[in-house]
């Protein structure tokens, strides 16, 4: 209480202290949620990244302007709060989780500009988050058949795009950034030290998604010829100087890169026109990448460096989903191991 009384002392002798009549005048000039939100929208995105930013205006957009946009501040409860989050579980398995965090965000904000007095965020549970299938990926067989369902020569960058992504492990974000000099066919690997990603005026190229993110991946030898062929359609040669082409260009307009989806548009048509299973997305690809080298025997360490990953934990927990025929093996060998005890 002593100290209570020292803080409230201090502030109100250096002017800062208000009553809640005072709180209740200032919160009435920024009455609802969308007027604090209109205030409050062009400080937060001086303070963030562009891609940041993007992502947190379509929160807003979407979901927490449309739920509190024409509530006043001094009206939002707890309870209010938490049935919205209860029924957002519900139906995302994580996106509940982000839209809390921004509501939680600028409700704080608003506490700090004395605009309300609690943030009534504070008392909300979270509900726990659902826990995840396993992973499903493809082992060579499986990836043998979907480069068969492709015709290299008819649809050249698509083959090569999409071997690139299952030789590499390269998020596609990463692979649609590639320039030509990142090829350095002396050595036969990529540099990997930039990225796309969508800002508030359209994709925009930036560094790596983390600091383990840059680094270089040889390339296999199946791969190093499909990508002397590719370099060789689109009039290109890479030497050892750096050329900052990009590798795989927009249709008709090679001053741009290819559009990040269309990776996606491709894996996705060619696996549903030949029903290959398991269902994977192009994603899936990684991890594809990710469980094959950890089976083939390589050690975890290099498989984290190759997939750019921060920690060995991320780097197995891709690995925590096993096919059935991994499964049925590893059975074989503990009886056949109980026979030999």
């Amino acid at each position: 209480a002593r100290v209570l009384e020292a803080h409230l002392k201090l502030a109100v002798a250096e002017g800062t202290y208000k009553d809640k009549e005072e709180i209740k005048e200032e919160a009435a000039v920024v009455s609802t949620f969308q007027d604090y939100y209109d205030q409050w929208w062009p400080i937060y995105v001086t303070t963030v990244e562009s891609s940041t930013a993007y992502k947190t205006r379509g929160v807003f957009k979407n979901w927490l302007l449309p739920t509190f946009g024409n509530m006043k501040l001094t009206d939002i409860t707890p309870s209010q709060i938490q049935k919205y989050v209860l029924e957002w579980s519900k139906d995302t398995a994580k996106a509940y989780r982000d839209r809390f965090i921004y509501l939680n965000k600028i409700l704080t904000d608003a506490v700090d500009m004395a605009l309300i007095a609690k943030n009534p965020c504070r008392p909300v549970k979270l509900p726990a988050q659902q826990k995840k299938g396993v992973p499903v990926y493809w082992d060579a067989d499986q990836i043998g058949k979907f480069f068969a369902c492709i015709d290299a020569v008819a649809s050249p960058e698509q083959y090569t795009v999409l071997l690139f992504a299952t030789y590499t492990g390269m998020r596609r974000e990463e692979l649609c950034a590639l320039r030509v000099g990142d090829i350095d066919l002396d050595n036969n690997v990529v540099s990997v030290n930039h990225a796309l990603a969508s800002g508030l005026k359209g994709m925009y190229e930036k560094g790596t998604k983390t600091g383990a993110g840059t680094r270089q991946v040889p390339l296999m030898p199946d791969l190093v010829q499909q990508l002397k062929k590719w370099i060789h359609i689109i009039g290109e040669s890479v030497g050892k100087g750096y050329d900052n082409r990009w590798l795989f260009p927009a249709p008709n307009d090679w001053s741009r890169h290819i559009d990040i989806n269309r990776p996606n548009t491709w894996f996705k048509a060619i696996r549903e026109a030949n029903d290959l299973q398991p269902r994977i997305t192009l994603h899936g690809l990684r991890h594809s990448f990710i469980t094959n080298m950890l089976r083939a025997g390589n050690d975890v360490s290099a498989v984290q460096h190759l997939a750019g990953h921060a920690s060995p934990d991320m780097t197995l927990r891709v690995y925590s989903g096993l096919n059935l025929s991994d499964a049925k093996m590893s059975i074989e060998k503990l009886q056949n191991y109980m026979k030999k005890a």
